[in-house]
């Protein structure tokens, strides 16, 4: 009687390519990446050829100052009435409050509405683009101005500071500036504008309130708010800066900030190199295959 012999199948143990393997098949393949790096560079040609340079004009804001002469609060009597008091606290608040707005309005469609009859905006617009100019839109207005100020230009906050830098990029240098400039003074007029015309509805109406009141404490809060609006209207014929000051004024690099040669360049021939490396590895894996 013959026992059963169990075969044991023989373990081949393989050992993981390291280093040496590595560089003996960048060597090998030497051929396929000397190939794929001059046609990086072949591709780095035609894309610089393509694009257009982009210079990057900047401009540093910060909220205007309409509070810097002395504490008011330390020359009022302990029992200031309660709109002394208002008119006090209302005026820091009311300069935190304009400077957001105009945060957020200088991309918007209302400073769109204000400059779109400007040729020169209108002439930027047609030459921006990172490949070649790409003309004015068919339906030119104010909403399509408006969506390409949001694409173009970024507010960019300074630290934990409330100032704000502001970035527009574009083949033209000087325009680049100008449209900086001009977008900083449209939104800031709009906000005057804005609050010039509510301070002079709300002081028609508080003076009319005044003559109609003759409670004499009434009349006082009343005139309290008064004093108020005038505060906002003298700030307004002073023709200054309203919401926000030009910190540091628009400027631009004299050379593009875009394309980077120096990491264009290089990233391309790597690119290159990379996959002619890689062909070579699939011409080798496939030959094994077929063995």
């Amino acid at each position: 009687m013959v026992a059963d012999t169990a075969v044991t199948p023989k373990t081949v143990y393989v050992s993981e390519p390291g280093l040496l393997d590595f560089v003996a098949d960048i060597w090998a393949g030497k051929f396929f990446i000397l190939i794929g790096a001059v046609l990086g560079l072949v591709a780095a040609l035609v894309f610089f050829s393509m694009a257009q340079p982009q210079y990057r004009a900047e401009m540093l804001v910060g909220p205007a100052e309409r509070g810097t002469g002395p504490d008011i609060q330390a020359l009022l009597p302990e029992n200031s009435s309660f709109a002394v008091q208002y008119l006090v606290n209302s005026i820091g608040s009311q300069d935190s409050n304009d400077y957001i707005r105009f945060e957020h309005m200088l991309r918007g469609v209302s400073v769109a509405s204000r400059i779109i009859d400007d040729k020169a905006v209108k002439d930027g617009v047609a030459r921006a683009g990172l490949f070649g100019a790409q003309g004015v839109p068919q339906q030119y207005s104010a909403d399509v101005l408006a969506r390409f100020l949001d694409k173009h230009v970024a507010v960019q906050p300074v630290g934990t500071s409330p100032l704000r830098r502001i970035v527009f990029s574009h083949p033209d240098k000087d325009f680049a500036l100008y449209m900086l400039q001009l977008l900083y003074e449209q939104t800031d007029a709009l906000i005057q504008q804005d609050i010039r015309s509510k301070t002079a509805s709300r002081a028609a109406y508080l003076q009319q309130a005044i003559q109609d009141t003759t409670h004499p404490d009434h009349k006082r809060a009343l005139t309290s708010l008064l004093m108020e609006q005038e505060h906002i209207r003298m700030i307004l014929d002073m023709d200054e800066p309203f919401a926000a000051i030009v910190v540091e004024p628009p400027s631009a690099a004299d050379k593009p900030a875009w394309p980077r040669k120096t990491i264009f360049w290089p990233a391309f021939l790597l690119v290159g190199c990379f996959f002619g490396f890689f062909a070579f590895q699939m011409r080798k894996a496939i030959k094994q295959s077929a063995a």
